[in-house]
């Protein structure tokens, strides 16, 4: 049992390699975009989402909108393949931050009722492969990564007629 549990600290702290592409057996993190001139529109779009007018958002104007919590560094959106990933780097008492594990999730829109809801298909803690623990991947996922995702976005989800996340854009589309 104790052989288990170092395991998972080991693959948990371990750093995650960044690049294109899946690599068998090994998570993999790559930033979304984040571009100051792109994402001058960000409060055109939380305007429009509040609005409850249908709203095209890219992924430099998501990452704007993104909250921050104090003591872990920004939060960052990948809008590819047709998931959302959403990723933070953890604070850890004492750790360097450039090696600081990395908690991301890869969420796919999913019909919920009459609208629309995402739902985390692959959670990764570092190395170590959560959504091998169902009920620990969804508490990260619900508690820490979700949580992150703007508020006025979260809130148009549910009454959202269609939701459709391709070429680093996330459309959503109301009744």
């Amino acid at each position: 049992m104790l052989g288990v549990v170092l395991a998972g600290v080991v693959l948990a702290l371990r750093p995650v390699p960044a690049g294109e592409g899946p690599v068998a057996g090994t998570a993999r993190y790559v930033a979304g975009a984040v571009d100051a001139e792109r994402a001058r529109e960000a409060p055109v779009r939380r305007e429009s989402l509040r609005a409850g007018q249908d709203v095209t958002i890219s992924e430099p104007e998501l990452n704007a909108l993104l909250a921050r919590s104090k003591g872990d560094a920004a939060p960052n959106v990948r809008l590819a393949e047709g998931r959302l990933q959403v990723a933070r780097a953890l604070a850890l008492p004492g750790w360097p931050a450039a090696s600081r594990p990395v908690l991301q999730a890869r969420a796919e829109p999913v019909r919920a009722g009459a609208g629309w809801a995402l739902q985390a298909r692959e959670v990764y803690l570092g190395g170590l492969a959560l959504h091998r623990l169902p009920v620990v991947a969804e508490v990260a996922w619900r508690e820490r990564l979700e949580p992150l995702l703007p508020p006025e976005l979260q809130a148009a989800l549910p009454g959202a007629r269609e939701l459709e996340i391709a070429g680093g854009t996330l459309r959503l589309r109301r009744p």
